[in-house]
């Protein structure tokens, strides 16, 4: 029979000597959105930002799970090189990783494990996921597949395209694949073998344990295990919840085939503040949250997916939205690239920045003779511009650093008054002025109520995070000299102080002399009785003064208390937080320019982050002109129907008229006479094809959940939504 003829149809394939793309090297497109922006002042800048914030989070990713990915890598390097793999016979060494529940990043944590496994151990890793495990027959041979064919990418292309016709996916068993290693790899004497076994172990990763059918993998593990005497496999199972769902899937005689060894990984909200605090919440990123867009981020987070991947798409949505079309947001930029973004702009773009909000109250401090220089010269005020915003830049260095001296200065205070977390802190900062809060008084409270120890403890603490913020940004110099130790006045402390790197200097100043003084302190107090020698205090002896006698004489009975040397500098400590706190936090939104830097249009991206599906479908169903655009959906009023309408949005209005139980044959009698409105009412009713229509569009609500079949009538149908 020729190679073109079949008994049954079919399509015959010629290559014609066709290569895989995936062999030939993959040329770089650049996305739609690049090609209409790239040449655009915002675009650049939002790129420049955005490909820095990416190159951190790489950063953190890699050093988060480098210690928890290397343990596993060693796990598997070390167990078939050491004595213990040759004394367990039909044993399997599995590695489970506990990726934590809800956790839908634990993909890139795989993804990470499998490059760091092909590099450092064996370049036979397959991947088996539930979806693609339909029988026993497909795990087998989609998992030799793999095996086999990540040896065959390594080898040449012309010995790829040969072997690969050699060998089909439905020859790929246990059998083969002992073939091909054998034959690939055990050539040399015993000794030699089990060296050559230890550096090329075959991989096998399950990253979604919990979605397998536990008869699967009971028959794949027995038949694993059959084949570990003469195959270097090893397990790897990615399991959400815990060791206990291994043990419940396999009965005893499974499970006893298993040398299981546990991993832990992070859980998805330790993951989250991490990210928050290392990248989002510092001076060096450019671009910033306002303290409702931050709090409705971490809200969808909590609330929703717990995926930090979602966290991190959301904030570059608000960063896309933030830069689009606004040339006035290249200043959204590094200290040093500020000056040049500044000349770069046009007069169309300081008048939009002469619109802003936060203008107005910098334009009404200043004299006649400057507004008019602001509005009329465009070189002063880009002077103005610059010194503004480098001003903007100390002002968030200080912020930032107080928020985190905030954080760690009450992280013991019992009922968390302002929250656990450095995020929790900065949300409230970032909304409003936290000094004014009772919450913020109430913890200064509990602040002087800490005993000697516990406050050395917390200052000590202050001055590590201090130290490291300092380094980040220059090496920090030896002190010169301290502050006075009368501080009853801070206000003239901070009078010719400026925010910025100086402050953090100045407060690190006067952390360590009251760290000092604080360790140095005597706790001991004295106690001695109040004497009035006042004369004016002398009370007469006429009628009405019975009050104030007995005023006299409650103070002359008082026993006062003197405050020991630590209470005394406890409470010019307090006081000195207080004053600090208050020139450090105060709210972005009190200062000049923040529009440039701070992005707070959260009604504008609410509605593409948080979705609301039922809304959606709503809308799309009673007003399908709002996603159409089309001129043949558009109604005069939005109770009105027309024939023109798609038949699932007629139907779906027509069912919003009917109560609880809707007649079908009522149903269709609205229906056809909506659609063909000048036919005879017999000839529409019995019309195949409005039937059919009529049909499909009922089908359809019931699959979107709005009505369902009745058990009482049969010819009726129950509505679900009201």
């Amino acid at each position: 029979m020729e190679s073109t003829v079949s008994v049954s149809k079919g399509v015959f394939l010629f290559p014609n000597g066709f290569q895989n793309s995936k062999t030939l090297s993959k040329k770089k497109t650049n996305l739609l959105f690049c090609k209409l922006f790239q040449e655009e002042c915002w675009y650049l800048t939002y790129r420049k930002n955005w490909e820095a914030i990416k190159t951190k989070l790489n950063e953190l990713n890699q050093r988060s799970y480098s210690v928890l990915l290397n343990d596993i890598v060693n796990y598997i390097k070390q167990f078939y090189g050491s004595e213990e793999a040759f004394m367990l016979e039909g044993i399997i060494p599995s590695a489970t990783l506990l990726t934590g529940v809800s956790q839908p990043d634990h993909v890139s944590q795989f993804d990470a494990l499998i490059n760091i496994i092909k590099d450092e151990i064996s370049p036979h890793v397959a991947i088996v996921n539930s979806q693609d495990s339909l029988s026993l027959k497909h795990i087998v041979e989609n998992m030799v597949w793999q095996l086999i064919g990540n040896d065959l990418k390594n080898d040449e292309e012309c010995d790829v395209l040969s072997t690969k016709h050699k060998l089909k996916k439905s020859q790929c068993t246990m059998k083969t694949l002992k073939t091909w290693y054998h034959s690939k790899y055990t050539n040399e004497s015993t000794n030699k073998k089990k060296k050559s076994i230890s550096t090329k172990t075959l991989v096998i990763v399950i990253p979604d344990f919990e979605s397998f059918n536990c008869h699967l993998l009971q028959d794949f593990v027995m038949i694993i295990s059959s084949y570990i005497s003469s195959l270097p496999i090893v397990l790897v199972f990615g399991v959400a919840t815990s060791v206990s769902a291994l043990h419940k899937s396999f009965p005893y005689e499974v499970s006893s085939k298993l040398l299981i060894k546990v991993f832990h990984s992070h859980s998805s909200a330790v993951y989250m503040n991490q990210v928050l605090e290392d990248i989002f919440l510092t001076h060096t990123v450019p671009f910033h949250l306002s303290g409702k867009a931050f709090e409705l981020l971490t809200d969808v987070f909590l609330f929703y997916d717990f995926s930090v991947k979602g966290l991190v798409q959301s904030i570059k949505y608000c960063m896309m939205d933030h830069f689009y079309g606004d040339n006035t947001k290249v200043l959204c930029c590094k200290r040093e690239d500020l000056e040049e973004a500044i000349l770069n702009l046009s007069p169309n773009d300081l008048e939009s920045i002469r619109q802003l909000k936060s203008f107005r109250p910098y334009l009404e401090k200043q004299d006649c003779r400057t507004k008019i220089s602001l509005f009329e010269d465009d070189q002063y005020f880009r002077d103005a511009l610059y010194k503004e915003l480098m001003k903007l830049h100390d002002y968030l260095y200080s912020f930032y650093l107080c928020v985190k001296l905030l954080s760690t200065l009450i992280k013991d205070i019992p009922n968390n008054l302002l929250g656990k977390t450095v995020r929790e802190v900065y949300t409230k900062c970032a909304t409003e002025c936290i000094t004014d809060t009772p919450s913020f008084k109430e913890c200064m409270q509990l602040l002087s109520f800490q005993s000697q120890i516990k406050i050395v403890d917390t200052i000590t603490g202050a001055l590590k995070l201090l130290n490291s913020h300092l380094q980040s940004v220059s090496p920090i110099k030896p002190l010169q000299a301290t502050p006075k130790k009368n501080n009853n006045n801070t206000d003239k402390v901070f009078a010719h102080r400026e925010l910025g790197e100086s402050f953090a200097k100045t407060v690190r100043v006067h952390l360590m002399t009251f760290l000092r003084q604080l360790e140095n302190a005597n706790t001991e107090a004295s106690i001695s009785t109040a004497m009035d020698t006042d004369t004016n205090d002398n009370v007469e002896n006429v009628p009405g003064s019975r009050y104030k006698l007995k005023e006299k004489l409650l103070k002359a009975t008082r026993v006062e208390k003197i405050q020991s040397e630590f209470e005394m500098i406890r409470c010019r400590f307090i006081s000195y937080l207080e004053e600090m706190f208050a020139k450090g936090l105060q709210p972005p939104h009190t200062q000049t320019f923040h529009e440039i830097m701070f992005f707070s249009d959260i009604s504008n991206v609410k509605k593409h982050i948080v979705g609301a599906p039922r809304g959606a479908l709503h809308t799309a169903l009673s007003d399908p002109a709002h996603y159409l655009q089309c001129s043949c959906c558009r109604l005069p009023s939005p109770e009105s129907v027309a024939g023109t309408l798609p038949d699932v949005c007629l139907a779906y209005k027509l069912h919003r008229e009917c109560g609880k139980h809707i007649n079908l044959y009522d149903w269709l009698q609205a229906f056809a006479a909506v659609v063909k409105p000048g036919e005879n009412d017999e000839q529409r009713h019995h019309d195949p094809i409005i039937q059919s229509r009529f049909t499909r569009a009922v089908a359809e609500l019931q699959f979107l959940g709005f009505i369902k079949s009745s058990k009482r009538k049969t010819d009726h149908v129950m509505r679900l939504t009201w």
